[in-house]
């Protein structure tokens, strides 16, 4: 019994000790961090650059780094993370689809903002209207260089016809109606 208890002391002992080295470990990191930042506004204010020595160790910083945001703990250093923007797909011609009627759309004229047969927002040099038994949504092809996603119907386009959506009025006008050579598309 008399073992029992003594190992108990001891483990809260151990405990305790733990906690006043963290405790301690944390305070210090603090008042370093403070120091280096009222250093970094002094120098900033009176454009001289002050040195600090750090109480952990021999080594002198200069007040102007950025230790306080390059650390996240004593000793433990911030991993540097770039954002990473998402990877946009690359995509190269396939083979020829053949030869389609290809005419133009763009925006009611009413202001409204319309909204695709698969429900999204039409968008300049990206939505196209075709016969889905032919061009199945979500389809993309190629004309004249540019990627298109098959996101609309029409009831006029049927069989080797397109219907490109326009940003204006304008713009579907002056493109008219052409024959243009549509080619799948090749993810990569």
């Amino acid at each position: 019994m008399n073992s029992f208890s003594g190992k108990k002391s001891i483990t809260g002992f151990l405990t305790i000790l733990c906690i006043l080295l963290l405790s301690m470990t944390a305070l210090a990191a603090e008042t370093t961090d403070k120091d280096q930042a009222v250093n970094q506004a002094q120098s900033e204010s009176s454009g001289t650059d002050h040195q600090t020595i750090q109480t952990g160790g021999d080594q002198a910083a200069s007040s102007n780094t950025d230790t306080p945001k390059e650390e996240i703990g004593p000793g433990i250093r911030k991993k540097e993370t770039e954002p990473e923007e998402p990877a946009k797909p690359v995509y190269e011609k396939g083979g020829s689809l053949g030869l389609f009627t290809a005419t133009a759309y763009c925006p009611e004229s009413s202001g409204k903002q319309c909204v695709t047969y698969s429900g999204t927002i039409p968008q300049p040099q990206h939505t196209i209207s075709a016969d889905i038994a032919l061009l199945p949504l979500g389809t993309k092809v190629m004309i004249d260089d540019i990627v298109y996603t098959v996101e609309d119907i029409g009831s006029g386009v049927k069989g080797n016809k397109v219907d490109i959506f326009f940003a204006s009025r304008r713009e579907a006008l002056d493109f008219g109606r052409q024959t243009k050579e549509l080619f799948a598309v090749i993810e990569r």
